[in-house]
This record gives C-alpha cells, sequence and structure tokens, in this order.
C-alpha cells in the first residue's frame, strides 16, 4: 500500500528496530524521509483509524511479541544525513537526527552543556520528548523552542520551552503524543573545545566501563527514585544475575536487563515485575519503569497495595 509520498510496508518485523532486539510484527510501517512525508502518513493514519506507535532509534522501548497493531512511523536518520543548522551559538535539528551528532557539534565548537549526553543513543526528537538526560545534564538545558505537529497530521506549530511541561524524563509531549519535527537549542556558556572533547570522551569511556553495552538492552530500566539509584536498591536486593529466559539483569550494572539470547519481551516485562515486587519488600521503594512499554503484555506491572 502507498500513499503520495512515503511506502507503507506490511507485516514489518520489529525486532531488528529497536535496541532490545525484541518484539514482534508491525501490520504497517513507513519510514518517511521528509516533514512532508511524515504529515502523509499521519494523516493516512488518522483517516484509516490506525493505531499510531512513533518509532526512533528505539533505544528506550519494549516492544511486545504480539507487535503492533497499526502504523509504526519510524523517523530515524538511518536512510539520510538529518540536518542541524548551526547559527552562532545557536543550532536547528531535525527530530529525526541523531542525538549523538548534536553533542559532538556542539562540542566541536566550543558550547558547553550537551557534553555529558554523550552516548545516548536516541534521536533529537525522541530525547526531546523524554527530557533525555545523564549525569548532571538534560535536555532542557539547553533546549529553547520545538517544532511539533499532531497526529492527526497538521501543520507543525512552534511551541516555546515553557509550554512543553519537561520533568524528570517526561514531558507534555510525551503524554499528548505530540511529533518533534524539529528542535532549537541555544547555548549559553563556551569552553575550550579540547576541553569539551575531553569530558565527552570520559562519558563514553564511563558509559562503557559500568554499562552492558555488549549486550542488546534498552539503557535504564527504571526511572531513579528520590533520594537514592536504582541499580543500587536492585543489587542491594540480591537481583544482579537473575533471570527470565534470555532476559538477564545485568551484573555489571543492575538497572539494565540485557538479551542474553533469544529473549522475549514477555520474559523482560516479567523480570522487571520481579524487580519492582522484590524492591518493594524489602525496601520499601516502588520503581518507575523508565522503559515504554509497546503493545500488550499479558503480565501486569507490580502494583504497591495501599
Amino acid at each position: 500500500m502507498k500513499n503520495s509520498g512515503a511506502l507503507l510496508r506490511e507485516h514489518v518485523p520489529l525486532c531488528d528496530k529497536n535496541t532490545f532486539a525484541v518484539g514482534g510484527i508491525s501490520r504497517y510501517y513507513c519510514a518517511p524521509e521528509t516533514a512532508e512525508e511524515l504529515r502523509e502518513a499521519l494523516r493516512l493514519a488518522h483517516g484509516k483509524a490506525m493505531p499510531l506507535f512513533v518509532l526512533g532509534k528505539g533505544s528506550n522501548v519494549l516492544i511486545s511479541d504480539h507487535g503492533w497493531p497499526g502504523l509504526t512511523l519510524h523517523l530515524t536518520d538511518a536512510s539520510a544525513d538529518r540536518p542541524i543548522a548551526w547559527e552562532g551559538a545557536a543550532a536547528t535539528a531535525s527530530g529525526m537526527a541523531a542525538l549523538n551528532r548534536l553533542v559532538k557539534g556542539s562540542v566541536e565548537r566550543g558550547y558547553a552543556g550537551m557534553e555529558e549526553l554523550a552516548g545516548i543513543p536516541g534521536t533529537v526528537g525522541g530525547a526531546v520528548i523524554m527530557n533525555a538526560g545523564a549525569f548532571t545534564s538534560c535536555i532542557a538545558d539547553t533546549l529553547d523552542a520545538v517544532t511539533c505537529c499532531d497526529r492527526l497530521g497538521g501543520e507543525p506549530l512552534r511551541r516555546r520551552v515553557s509550554e512543553l511541561g519537561l520533568g524528570y524524563r517526561t514531558s507534555l509531549l510525551q503524554k499528548g503524543g505530540d511529533i518533534v519535527v524539529s528542535a532549537r537549542f541555544a547555548f549559553s556558556r563556551t569552553a575550550d573545545p579540547r576541553e569539551l572533547e575531553r569530558k565527552r570522551k570520559e562519558v563514553i569511556d564511563r558509559r562503557r566501563k559500568k554499562q552492558p553495552l555488549d549486550f542488546p538492552n534498552c539503557g535504564s530500566v527504571f526511572k531513579r527514585p528520590t533520594g537514592n539509584f536504582a541499580g543500587a536498591l536492585i543489587e542491594k536486593c540480591g537481583l544482579k544475575g537473575e533471570r527470565c529466559g534470555g532476559a538477564e539483569v545485568s551484573v555489571k550494572h543492575a538497572n539494565f536487563i540485557i538479551n542474553t539470547g533469544g529473549a522475549k519481551a514477555g520474559e523482560v516485562r516479567r523480570l522487571i515485575c520481579i524487580i519492582q515486587k522484590r524492591v518493594y519488600e524489602q525496601c520499601g521503594v516502588l520503581l518507575e519503569p523508565e522503559v515504554i512499554f509497546v503493545g500488550e503484555f499479558e503480565e501486569p506491572l507490580f502494583r504497591a497495595r495501599p
């Protein structure tokens, strides 16, 4: 099936399109390369009442083994070099651009504020929607404005940062379902590019040493609880190395679940529930997943009794 712009494919596997390497088949799939193709795909999905799933680089999602019953809209820079336009101490990036390209560009120009985000495997759009962050930095620190469109495929609208409701790993864009077409970033601090590059490489090196990057994973599974660290609580409960089928709590970093080979999304979900229950029972803390669940899962998340 084809619209006037981007090609819509049918029955496309999603397991090779996310960093967990799990998940079933999407009924329809489209990877638009321009803003107009994006709007056309959105209008088509709306007109046919298709459930819509917007996928970036797939680094913060757990896709059900049952797949997705509607349209997967894949917004990634895999097929083209998405533009990042620099104007002095400001940059406007396509929502489909890789966040790491933006980070590297800011470092090379001596603009501080993004170097700690190095190594996050996502798109600019996904990073804005989740207010992605690492260490002491997050997207909100440098974000100036966003151009987005709604899921009806209407004309893009520009929104100020104050309208986005940016919080810890969340935003109103995530809750409302708007799609980031482009984002503008403004940098107020400068530094020696060599020093920023040293920090960027240091951050990447720290990730390699502390995170299980040799196995498919989604990044941090749980949000940081107030006054504590999810990984520390999980480790305290003796859950490092806990397995459910091919899914395992990493022995390298307890807030990571890895696919040791052939894991199913249902096994990952079950392991998440085991972690929630054990940490709540032993530490009194209910861990909130940072990973986004896509599709239907049999296993309900753990809920603490009142």
